[in-house]
C-alpha cells in the first residue's frame, strides 16, 4: 500500500473568465471542485494507475467534510484526522481564451498539539509499503514533524518520498527520505546558488546522494531529471496545448510512486528510466486538460511512449 501524507490539502474550487479587470466585478463559469493538496493529488494519479493507496493528514469544518465526500464519490481510499480548525480553499481562475491562470492559495488551519499526536498515532500503527508526504505545512507545523515521521517509517524499514516546498525539503533532507522532487528553483534554495544546465545539477546533485537515493527535479532545460547514485536521466515531454498546469507536478510524484511499488521498490537504471518515463506521461496527461481535471489512466498509457528519454553518463 502506498500511504500518502498531505498536512495541508485544500477544496480545489476553478472557474473559467472572459477576463480579470482590477475593481471590476467577473462572472465565473464551469466551476469545478476537487480534493486538493500534493499528496491526495498523487494518491488519485497512483489510485488510478492501479494501485492501492490510503490517502491520509488532516480534514476539518465543510471544506473537510466536502473534501472527504469527493473522496469517498471517487472511491479513493482515506483516513484523515479530524481537526477543530477549518480546511483550506485555494481557487484557480482560468482566461477563457489564453487559459492563462491565476491562482489563490490560503496558508491553511491551525493544528493543535493533541491533533498531531491524533495523527502521528496512526502512522506509528500504519503498516504502508510505501510513504508519500506532498504540499506546504499549515502554519502551527514545521519541519522537525516530517523530520519525525520519516524517521518513524525509516525504522520500519518503509521508504519515504518527499514532494514539498524548497525551504522545508532543505530542512527534511537530512532524514533520508528515498526520493525528494524539488523543481529547479527549489533545488538551487536547497543548494544556495544558481544553476541551470544539466550536468551542473546532477554535479550538484551528487553532493546530496548521501541523504538521498533518488532526486527528480523538474523544469530542467525543458524536461526533467531523475538522478541516482550511479545513472542519471533526462526526459521530455511531447509539444502539447498546454490548458492547466495545476497538478501537473503531483500527478508526476504518484505515477513514479506507482512504478516504484510495480518494480518492487528497486533502485537501478531500469526502474529509474521506467520511474521518470511514467511520471512525465502522467504530468502530461493533467496538462492537457482545462481547470483542475487530473490525467486518466489512457491518457498516461497513450503519452508514455511519446517521452523522450535520454540517459546521461
Amino acid at each position: 500500500m502506498i500511504l500518502t501524507l498531505t498536512l495541508n490539502p485544500a477544496l480545489d474550487i476553478s472557474g473559467i473568465v472572459p477576463s480579470l479587470i482590477p475593481n471590476e466585478k467577473s462572472y465565473v463559469s464551469d466551476e469545478k471542485r476537487y480534493p486538493g493538496g500534493n499528496g491526495i493529488n498523487s494518491a488519485r494519479i497512483a489510485h488510478r494507475l492501479g494501485s492501492e493507496v490510503l490517502a491520509s493528514g488532516f480534514l476539518g469544518g465543510p471544506n473537510g467534510i466536502e473534501i472527504d465526500q469527493l473522496l469517498t464519490h471517487e472511491k479513493m481510499p482515506h483516513h484523515f484526522v479530524s481537526i477543530e480548525g477549518q480546511t483550506r480553499m485555494n481557487v484557480t481562475i482560468s482566461l477563457a481564451k489564453s487559459h492563462e491562470q491565476t491562482r489563490l492559495s490560503f496558508p491553511g488551519p491551525f493544528i493543535h498539539k493533541k491533533e498531531i499526536n491524533n495523527l502521528l498515532y496512526f502512522l506509528q500503527r500504519s503498516k504502508p509499503s510505501l510513504v508519500l508526504i506532498g504540499g506546504s505545512l499549515p502554519p502551527s507545523i514545521g519541519p522537525a514533524t516530517l523530520k519525525k515521521i520519516i524517521k518513524t517509517f525509516n525504522e520500519k524499514d518503509v521508504p519515504t518520498f518527499l514532494d514539498v516546498p524548497g525551504k522545508i525539503l532543505k530542512e527534511c533532507i537530512s532524514a533520508h527520505p528515498i526520493l525528494v522532487k524539488p523543481n529547479l528553483s527549489e533545488f538551487q534554495e536547497m543548494l544556495g546558488k544558481k544553476i541551470f544546465k544539466k550536468n551542473e545539477v546532477i554535479k550538484a546533485a551528487r553532493k546530496f546522494s548521501q541523504f538521498v537515493p533518488l532526486q527528480c527535479i523538474s523544469s530542467v532545460e525543458g524536461g526533467a531529471l531523475l538522478i541516482g547514485k550511479d545513472f542519471a536521466f533526462f526526459g521530455q515531454i511531447p509539444k502539447v496545448k498546454v490548458h492547466s498546469s495545476v497538478g501537473a507536478g503531483d500527478s508526476m510524484v504518484g505515477a513514479m510512486a506507482h512504478v516504484f511499488m510495480k518494480e518492487f521498490q528497486k533502485i537501478n537504471s531500469k526502474s529509474a528510466e521506467k520511474m521518470l518515463r511514467t511520471g512525465l506521461a502522467a504530468s502530461c496527461a493533467t496538462l492537457v486538460n482545462k481547470g483542475l481535471t487530473m490525467g486518466s489512466r489512457a491518457s498516461i498509457k497513450s503519452f508514455s511512449p511519446l517521452i523522450e528519454m535520454e540517459r546521461i553518463d
